[in-house]
This record gives structure tokens, sequence and C-alpha cells, in this order.
């Protein structure tokens, strides 16, 4: 659902089915459903605002092809009204189509790192008959919105429209935001602290902790997390990556991008092992707190326990390590 110059504003749904129920009262018909992943970049060593630039990838069903998309926007007021209003006429400008591994190496080409994820579930495209398209969708670590969407080349008009658009929903201007998603899942994640976890233990070097590994992914989920690397608590996670035809090099490049786009770092090293300190040095180098559980402290690599970029927890038992690692993702993180 694109306009020339799209002015758009979104509100939250308390109750989706009843708000369904009110589209089908106008007349709405349901043109097509949707679900898709929006991959927000950020370029090397600066911060884009959310609320003017953005550059995703939008991951689509497997069988379909990715995309990358610029987006450049304005806040626009006008009327007691705020509202996005596009600078590109355009829209979205879609920059490549193509394997979602191509669309990454492209972006990261360009110097660009991952920055947040935006998932969006169960979306509805309505048509409503002298209304338009409207869009509901469910927004993860949002919840249920409606777009609100008209043409923007004369902004007078469009303010004009979405107030009409508005008034037929029984919804207030007083309700409606102009933010883009991508800066509304960003403010809820500054919040909340963040909920990607990059988990790391060895794999090569001995899998006698994997049971060990399991517990720990299994706690960080029930407090909220989302575990980018569950694949380290797997038991047969080397057969895993073999049967998934994954080289040495698609793993490192894989496990770069979750460094990149993790929150939080947390590592086990009681076992050494090169990988996690690669993982340990990388992330590090990208600014990213990292959190080491060892253990005892016996055979602890000083490049590990001497980086002033580690938190380093020494524990006696799994007693011990659980509850303080629950003091570092407490429940709601």
């Amino acid at each position: 659902m694109t306009a020339a110059f799209e002015c758009e504003v979104r509100f939250r749904v308390a109750d989706i089915d009843a708000f369904h129920r009110r589209l089908a009262a106008l007349g709405a018909a349901l043109r097509e459903p949707y679900a898709f992943t929006d991959h927000y970049y950020q370029p090397r060593g600066m911060r884009w605002d959310p609320r003017a630039q953005a550059l995703r990838i939008r991951e689509m069903s497997p069988e379909a092809d990715s995309e990358i998309l610029l987006s450049h926007v304005e806040m626009t007021s006008a009327e007691g009204l705020s509202f996005k209003r596009s600078r590109f006429a355009e829209g979205k400008v879609r920059l490549y189509a193509g394997p979602l591994a191509d669309c990454r190496r492209i972006v990261e080409t360009l110097g660009f790192l991952p920055w947040i994820t935006v998932r969006k579930q169960d979306g509805c495209l309505f048509d409503i008959p002298g209304f338009g398209g409207l869009v509901t969708e469910h927004v993860e670590g949002v919840g249920w919105m409606c777009e609100v969407e008209q043409e923007g080349h004369d902004v007078a008009r469009a303010v004009a429209g979405i107030r009409s658009k508005l008034a037929r929903l029984g919804v207030s201007i007083a309700e409606v935001t102009g933010e883009p998603v991508a800066a509304l899942v960003a403010a809820g994640q500054a919040v909340t602290g963040g909920r990607k976890v990059y988990f790391c233990g060895a794999i090569r070097g001995g899998r006698d902790r994997q049971p060990l590994y399991k517990a720990i992914v299994d706690f960080l989920q029930d407090r909220g997390c989302e575990v980018l690397t569950t694949h380290v608590a797997a038991p047969e996670v080397l057969k895993q990556e073999w049967r998934e035809g994954m080289t040495a090099q698609s793993i490192y490049d894989r496990d770069l991008r979750w460094l990149a786009e993790c929150d939080l770092v947390i590592a086990e090293v009681s076992t050494p092992s090169l990988g996690v300190g690669v993982e340990i040095a990388e992330a590090s180098h990208l600014g990213k707190p990292i959190v080491a559980f060892c253990e005892g402290a016996g055979h602890l690599s000083a490049m590990v326990g001497g980086n002033p970029a580690v938190t380093l927890i020494t524990y006696r038992d799994n007693d011990e390590l659980f509850a303080r690692l629950g003091e570092v993702v407490p429940h709601g993180r």
C-alpha cells in the first residue's frame, strides 16, 4: 500500500477482533494477507535517525525474493495532526531484489551493519469503499497496530484525507502517531534494555557442557530473551550444520551478523575455545556488553580474564551460575 509521497499515521489496537468487526461494518474486503520480517541496518561508524532514514532488507517467504528498501521521511505537523511523509515520490525505493544472502552481502558491502529486526505477522490489507486501503498487523514487541495512508503530494489535502479516515474509524487524533515502526520498536527495546542475546560456548572444543548450554539457553528464553544462537545448545550441532549445507565461511558470516545484531553477549568460557575467543574479541570491537561465566578461574586465558570489556563471573556450581545469570538478565528484560 504505497501512494505518491505517502503520508502515514499509525495507532495501537487494543482489541483486534472488535476492530475487524468495525471494519466489516464499513464494508471492508480483505485484499491481501501478509507477513514479513524487516532487517534494519545502520551505517558503520554513525547512527541514522530512524525517524528520517532507513535501509532495510525485507524478508518475505522462503520462496520469494527479499528486497533492499531505502526510505527517507520527514515528520510533519499540520492542523494538530503529526504524521510521517515520504521525501521520495515512490515512498520506499527498491534498490535490489534477490536471495536474502545476496541482499545481506550487498548491504554489508556498502558499509552497513545490522541494527534491529522488525517482525510483522498476521497482516491484512483491506479495501474499504469510499476510503481506500487500510492495514492491520501485529508488530512483535509493539502489539496490534493499524496503518492509515494518504497520498501526500499536497500536504493540506493529505491532512484532510487522514482526518476524514480517522473520523470514519472512530479514532481520535490523540490516539495516532506518525513515528515509523522502526523507531517504535527501537524505543521499546531501549526501555526493556534489549532482548537479543548472543550466547557462546565451546562447540568443537568439547561437548561435555552441552546439557549446561541447553539449560542456559532455556533460562534466557524463559526470561523473555531472544537467543540468536540456540544451535550452540543442540546435542548434534555439527551434524545439524552439515545437513543444512553450512560451510566454514557461511557460519563465520552468520555469526558476525548475529554479533552485530545482538544487545548482549553471554559466554560460558570454562572450556577453552578458539571460536569463543574470536567471538568475544569481535563483540569487544563492536562495543557490545559481554558477560563471561567461568567455573573457577584456573585455566582461563588472560585475553578473556584481563579484557576490560568483559564482565567476568566465576561460579562454583550450577546453582550459583544461574543465580548470577538471573542478576544479569532479570525477569522482564
